[in-house]
C-alpha cells in the first residue's frame, strides 16, 4: 500500500480530523499550544514529544484535561490514540502536522525531520537561532518555499481578530497610502525575563529583547503592510541592557549580554518599489518609545498614511453603560477629525484560539496560510542587520550586507555550529 493510501486510510478513520504531534513540551506549549488545540475540534493532538519524558507526560495529561473541560468532540481520539514517543522520528511518521516549539537552535533539525517526511510544519518563533543556522538547510526551505508541505510561523499579533480588522481598514484605503507604521511589543514579566537562560543566553536563543519579542512586533508591521512588503535595511536606534546583572538558579552573577530593550528601524519596499518606514520596539519590562501609549497595554501598533492615521489599542466605555469597555481601533482623518472602530474586550489568548483552529484548513488547502518561510526566514535576517547595525555605531544597515558580512564571519570557523556562535559573537562585539 503507498503512503497516499494510509494517510486516507488514517484521515477517514479520524473523519478529517488532523493529527498533530509536538516536539518539545515546555512552558510556550503548555501555555500557548496545547490550549490552543485544545478548543479546537479540527486538529487532535496524538503525539508528544521531548528529550524529558516527564514533560511531554505533563503536556498529554494537560491536553486530555482540557479536551474534557471543553467538551471537545476529539477526546474520544485523543484518549484512545494521543501517545508519548521516546523517538521524534517515530512520532513525525505518525502524524500529519509537527509542531516544532523546542529552543530555537533545534528548530532547522527538527524542520528537516518532518519535511523529509513530507508532514506539514507549525515552527515557534523564530525559525532559528540566527539567519546563517539555515544556510544548511535549503533543500528544507526550498521544499517549503514551493508549498510541498505547509509552513506556518506561530507568530500570535497576526491572528488577533481586531489585528485583522485594523490590516483590513487600512487595505480598504481608510488611510490611504501607508507611508510609516510603528510597533511596540513588550514582555512584562520580570521573573521570565531574568531566570530564563535561553532569554539572556546568546549562544542559546541568539540574542535578547529582540529576537524574543521582536517577532511579535515584526510580524505586525509586515501584516499590516499587506504581507507583500520586503525588508531592505536595518538601523539600530538602541540596543541597551536594561537589567545589568542576573544570576540562574543560583549560579553565580552573571553580566548580561544580550538587550532588554530594542528600538529598530526598518525599510521596506512594496510590490511596487515604494518606500514604506517601519520603527519596531521589543523589550523586556519596559516601554519607552511610543507617545500617547495606552497604560496598561504590551503592545501599541499605528499607521501612518497620506490621508490619515490608524492605532490600536484605545479603551473606551461602551454606550449606553460607561460600565462596559471596549477596544478600540482608532482611525484619524487627514483634517484631525477622529472616530473609534469599537470591539468587544476579546478573550484572552484568542488569537492563539484562532491560530491553532486554522491550522487544519491551512492544511487542507482551505486558506492559504497567513505567513510562510520567506517570511520567516526574511525576520532572521532583518535581525541581523540590526545587531550589525549597532556594532557599527547606529548606519544604517541592508539586508544583503548582513548577509555578505555573516558569509564572512563564517568562512572563519571549522564547523557550522561554530560558525553560528562566531557571527553571533561579532554581532555583539563590544556590547
Amino acid at each position: 500500500m503507498g503512503i497516499d493510501s494510509i494517510e486516507s486510510k488514517r484521515r477517514t478513520r479520524l473523519e478529517g480530523v488532523v493529527k498533530v504531534g509536538v516536539t518539545g513540551t515546555g512552558f510556550i506549549t503548555k501555555a500557548s499550544h496545547v490550549p490552543g488545540f485544545a478548543k479546537s475540534s479540527k486538529s487532535v493532538i496524538t503525539g508528544f514529544h521531548d528529550v524529558k519524558k516527564e514533560l511531554a507526560e505533563e503536556a498529554k495529561s494537560l491536553y486530555l484535561r482540557l479536551l474534557a473541560k471543553n467538551k471537545n468532540p476529539v477526546l474520544e481520539v485523543a484518549s484512545k490514540e494521543t501517545a508519548v514517543y521516546d523517538s521524534y522520528e517515530a512520532m513525525v511518521k505518525a502524524v500529519d502536522v509537527v509542531d516544532i516549539c523546542t529552543p530555537p537552535r533545534f528548530h532547522p533539525d527538527n524542520m528537516k525531520v518532518a519535511v523529509d517526511n513530507g508532514r506539514h510544519v507549525i515552527c515557534e518563533k523564530p525559525l532559528a537561532i540566527n539567519w546563517w543556522s539555515l544556510a544548511g538547510y535549503q533543500d528544507v526551505l526550498k521544499r517549503l518555499k514551493e508549498g510541498r508541505c505547509r509552513f506556518m510561523l506561530h507568530t500570535q499579533g497576526i491572528w488577533h481578530p481586531i489585528i485583522k480588522a485594523g490590516r483590513d481598514l487600512i487595505a480598504n484605503g481608510e488611510i490611504g497610502d501607508v507611508e510609516r507604521v510603528r510597533m511596540l511589543h513588550q514582555g512584562s514579566d520580570p521573573k521570565h525575563t531574568v531566570e530564563l537562560p535561553a532569554l539572556w543566553d546568546r549562544h542559546h536563543g541568539g540574542g535578547g529583547a529582540l529576537v524574543d519579542i521582536g517577532p511579535h512586533a515584526y510580524a505586525g508591521m509586515w501584516y499590516w503592510l499587506g504581507g507583500k512588503c520586503t525588508p531592505v535595511s536595518a538601523e539600530a536606534k538602541l540596543v541597551a541592557a536594561v537589567i545589568p546583572e542576573r544570576s540562574i538558579a543560583g549560579a553565580p552573577v552573571s553580566k548580561v549580554t544580550v538587550e532588554d530593550d530594542a528600538h529598530v528601524s526598518i525599510t521596506w519596499k512594496d510590490p511596487a518599489g515604494r518606500t514604506i518606514a517601519g520603527d519596531l520596539e521589543a523589550s523586556w519590562n519596559k516601554k519607552d518609545w511610543f507617545e500617547g501609549k495606552p497604560s496598561g497595554t504590551d503592545i501599541f501598533y499605528e499607521a501612518r498614511g497620506t490621508k490619515g492615521t490608524l492605532s490600536f489599542p484605545h479603551v473606551v466605555a461602551s454606550f449606553p453603560s460607561p460600565f462596559l469597555l471596549a477596544v478600540a481601533i482608532k482611525v484619524t482623518g487627514d483634517g484631525g477629525k477622529t472616530r473609534l472602530v469599537k470591539f468587544p474586550i476579546p478573550k484572552a489568548k484568542v488569537e492563539d484560539d484562532v491560530f491553532f483552529d486554522e491550522v487544519a484548513d491551512v492544511v487542507a488547502g482551505k486558506v492559504e496560510s497567513r505567513n510562510d518561510i520567506q517570511f520567516a526566514e526574511d525576520m532572521l535576517a532583518v535581525f541581523g542587520a540590526a545587531y550589525l547595525s549597532r556594532k557599527n555605531g547606529g548606519k544604517v544597515t541592508g539586508i544583503d550586507d548582513f548577509k555578505r558580512q555573516a558569509d564572512s564571519v563564517a568562512h572563519g570557523a571549522p564547523s557550522p555550529p561554530e560558525q553560528v556562535k562566531a557571527i553571533i559573537d561579532d554581532l555583539y562585539a563590544g556590547f
